[in-house]
């Protein structure tokens, strides 16, 4: 396989997931369109939560050109930067952080909610401790979750024996990314494991639909 062929198969594996997304979350995209537009209209907010490369979806919906009010974004440096693979802030203390369970309760705690705000959190793989708990958090203050993660990426996973559940355990509302195990679309000869995540195209499109 050349270098454009990979390219090729990725954005053909691309359209086949937008597709997936348009024929099989089109229910519960109309839902959260309205959970979400009810809350705003009623002076509430739309808090949204995401840590890794599931901040990119956050930034998508606020701040940047072309975004709605009404979204707040909860995002930790902690969890988010992605500089340095080691050494201060590096991936290994990204990873370790984003597992540690009673996180989510001091995150939340920075913040007051009201009663008609809604949560959503972004997770493709929704097992580690942090997402999973924010929902739940945010669930006990009486806040509607939406959940925007990969169904069989979660279910290939075992979730963190602290809470023994996933994101989509957790939430009043899951709208599936449509993404495999492992997120990556594309297979190349002579590479062991497949390459090219599809996580943050389907990620951005139902933020920018929903």
């Amino acid at each position: 396989m050349t270098e454009f062929d990979g390219i090729a198969a990725w954005i053909r594996e691309a359209e086949a997931l937008l597709e997936r997304i348009s024929t099989t979350q089109a229910e519960a995209l109309e839902q959260a369109a309205r959970l979400c537009a009810d809350a705003i209209a009623a002076d509430g907010l739309v808090h949204l939560f995401g840590k890794g490369h599931s901040r990119i979806p956050v930034e998508e919906m606020f701040p940047r050109y072309g975004s709605f009010p009404g979204f707040h974004p909860i995002v930790e440096l902690s969890m988010t930067y992605h500089t340095d693979v080691v050494g201060s802030n590096g991936q290994r203390q990204a990873m370790f952080i984003e597992r540690v369970p009673g996180l989510a309760e001091v995150i939340l705690d920075n913040f007051r909610f009201g009663e008609h705000d809604v949560m959503v959190v972004f997770s493709a793989g929704g097992t580690t401790a942090v997402p999973v708990e924010v929902a739940a958090g945010a669930r006990r203050r009486g806040l509607r979750v939406i959940a925007v993660t990969s169904v069989d990426q979660s279910q290939h996973s075992d979730p963190e024996p602290t809470s023994g559940k996933r994101l989509l355990d957790v939430a009043d509302l899951v709208i599936d990314l449509c993404t495999p195990e492992a997120d990556a679309l594309v297979t190349i000869d002579g590479l062991d494991t497949p390459v090219g995540p599809g996580s943050t195209l389907t990620a951005v499109a139902i933020v920018r639909n929903g």
